[in-house]
Protein backbone atom coordinates (compact mmCIF):
# COMPACT_ATOMS: atom_id res chain seq x y z
CA UNK A 1 0.00 0.00 0.00
CA UNK A 2 1.72 3.51 -1.10
CA UNK A 3 0.89 5.83 2.09
CA UNK A 4 1.22 9.09 -0.21
CA UNK A 5 -2.28 8.05 -1.99
CA UNK A 6 -3.66 8.54 1.96
CA UNK A 7 -4.64 12.37 1.74
CA UNK A 8 -3.85 12.43 5.65
CA UNK A 9 -0.45 11.20 4.66
CA UNK A 10 0.27 13.62 2.33
CA UNK A 11 -0.51 16.50 4.23
CA UNK A 12 1.30 15.22 7.35
CA UNK A 13 4.92 14.59 4.47
CA UNK A 14 3.98 17.96 2.85
CA UNK A 15 4.15 19.55 6.11
CA UNK A 16 7.19 17.50 7.52
CA UNK A 17 8.68 18.64 4.60
CA UNK A 18 7.87 22.30 4.53
CA UNK A 19 9.13 22.43 8.25
CA UNK A 20 12.44 21.17 7.27
CA UNK A 21 12.83 23.87 4.74
CA UNK A 22 11.50 26.61 6.89
CA UNK A 23 14.29 25.40 9.32
CA UNK A 24 16.75 25.60 6.69
CA UNK A 25 15.92 29.22 5.70
CA UNK A 26 15.64 30.11 9.23
CA UNK A 27 19.28 28.59 10.37
CA UNK A 28 20.74 30.71 7.07
CA UNK A 29 18.74 34.17 8.83
CA UNK A 30 20.83 33.22 12.43
CA UNK A 31 24.26 32.52 11.19
CA UNK A 32 23.79 35.86 9.19
CA UNK A 33 22.43 38.13 12.18
CA UNK A 34 26.20 39.76 11.81
CA UNK A 35 26.30 40.20 7.90
CA UNK A 36 25.80 43.58 6.78
CA UNK A 37 22.77 44.49 4.96
CA UNK A 38 21.35 41.49 5.40
CA UNK A 39 17.57 40.84 5.38
CA UNK A 40 15.51 37.63 6.71
CA UNK A 41 13.80 35.37 4.97
CA UNK A 42 10.95 33.01 5.27
CA UNK A 43 9.12 30.52 3.64
CA UNK A 44 5.35 31.18 2.44
CA UNK A 45 2.69 29.44 4.94
CA UNK A 46 1.38 26.46 2.85
CA UNK A 47 -2.50 26.14 2.40
CA UNK A 48 -3.01 22.74 3.04
CA UNK A 49 -6.39 22.09 1.60
CA UNK A 50 -4.87 22.68 -1.52
CA UNK A 51 -2.38 20.01 -0.77
CA UNK A 52 -5.57 18.04 0.07
CA UNK A 53 -7.15 18.94 -3.53
CA UNK A 54 -3.31 17.87 -4.81
CA UNK A 55 -3.43 21.70 -5.96
CA UNK A 56 0.07 22.59 -5.41
CA UNK A 57 2.38 24.43 -7.78
CA UNK A 58 4.45 21.36 -9.55
CA UNK A 59 8.46 21.69 -9.36
CA UNK A 60 9.98 23.20 -12.49
CA UNK A 61 13.21 20.66 -12.98
CA UNK A 62 16.49 21.58 -15.12
CA UNK A 63 16.53 20.23 -18.48
CA UNK A 64 18.99 19.26 -20.85
CA UNK A 65 18.70 20.57 -24.35
CA UNK A 66 21.58 19.00 -25.66
CA UNK A 67 22.22 15.41 -24.75
CA UNK A 68 25.96 16.19 -24.69
CA UNK A 69 25.36 18.75 -22.36
CA UNK A 70 26.40 18.01 -18.93
CA UNK A 71 24.38 16.99 -15.84
CA UNK A 72 25.42 19.98 -13.85
CA UNK A 73 25.11 20.52 -9.91
CA UNK A 74 21.58 22.48 -9.88
CA UNK A 75 19.86 21.19 -6.97
CA UNK A 76 16.28 20.01 -7.29
CA UNK A 77 14.05 23.05 -6.66
CA UNK A 78 12.06 22.63 -3.66
CA UNK A 79 8.63 23.29 -3.71
CA UNK A 80 8.06 26.06 -1.66
CA UNK A 81 8.97 29.56 -2.63
CA UNK A 82 10.98 31.78 -0.53
CA UNK A 83 9.60 35.18 0.78
CA UNK A 84 11.40 37.72 1.88
CA UNK A 85 10.11 38.69 4.89
CA UNK A 86 8.73 42.06 5.80
CA UNK A 87 10.26 45.15 6.86
CA UNK A 88 11.27 44.58 10.78
CA UNK A 89 10.79 47.19 13.60
CA UNK A 90 14.96 46.88 14.54
CA UNK A 91 17.69 47.47 12.10
CA UNK A 92 21.44 47.13 13.39
CA UNK A 93 23.62 50.19 12.22
CA UNK A 94 25.33 48.16 9.12
CA UNK A 95 21.66 47.25 8.03
CA UNK A 96 21.41 43.91 9.45
CA UNK A 97 17.61 43.47 9.92
CA UNK A 98 17.94 40.20 11.50
CA UNK A 99 16.38 39.91 14.73
CA UNK A 100 17.66 36.66 16.87
CA UNK A 101 15.16 36.14 19.41
CA UNK A 102 12.34 36.35 16.40
CA UNK A 103 13.94 33.85 14.48
CA UNK A 104 14.52 31.52 17.56
CA UNK A 105 10.63 32.43 17.94
CA UNK A 106 10.06 30.91 14.54
CA UNK A 107 12.03 27.85 15.25
CA UNK A 108 10.43 26.85 17.79
CA UNK A 109 7.11 26.84 16.28
CA UNK A 110 8.31 24.73 13.37
CA UNK A 111 9.97 22.15 15.32
CA UNK A 112 5.99 22.12 17.32
CA UNK A 113 4.92 21.91 13.67
CA UNK A 114 6.97 19.39 12.57
CA UNK A 115 6.93 16.90 15.72
CA UNK A 116 2.73 17.69 15.50
CA UNK A 117 2.88 15.92 11.86
CA UNK A 118 5.04 13.18 12.81
CA UNK A 119 3.11 12.65 15.68
CA UNK A 120 -0.46 12.31 13.62
CA UNK A 121 1.30 10.26 11.19
CA UNK A 122 2.13 7.61 14.12
CA UNK A 123 -1.02 7.87 15.56
CA UNK A 124 -2.44 6.61 11.97
CA UNK A 125 -0.04 4.17 11.55
CA UNK A 126 -0.93 2.58 14.48
CA UNK A 127 -4.73 3.27 13.23
CA UNK A 128 -3.52 0.95 10.14
CA UNK A 129 -1.89 -1.60 11.76
CA UNK A 130 -4.68 -2.26 14.36
CA UNK A 131 -7.16 -2.20 11.09
CA UNK A 132 -4.98 -4.68 9.19
CA UNK A 133 -3.84 -7.05 11.90
CA UNK A 134 -7.27 -6.85 13.81
CA UNK A 135 -7.69 -5.43 17.31
CA UNK A 136 -7.24 -9.25 19.39
CA UNK A 137 -3.34 -9.66 18.05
Amino acid sequence: MDLNNLKLFKMALTRMDWAAQRQKVLAQNISNADTPHYRPHDLKQVNFKDVLRGQMEPRVGVSRTDSRHLKGTIPEQEPFRENAIRKTFEESPDGNQVIVEEQMQKVSDTRSDYNTAVQLMQTHMKMLRIAVKGSGG
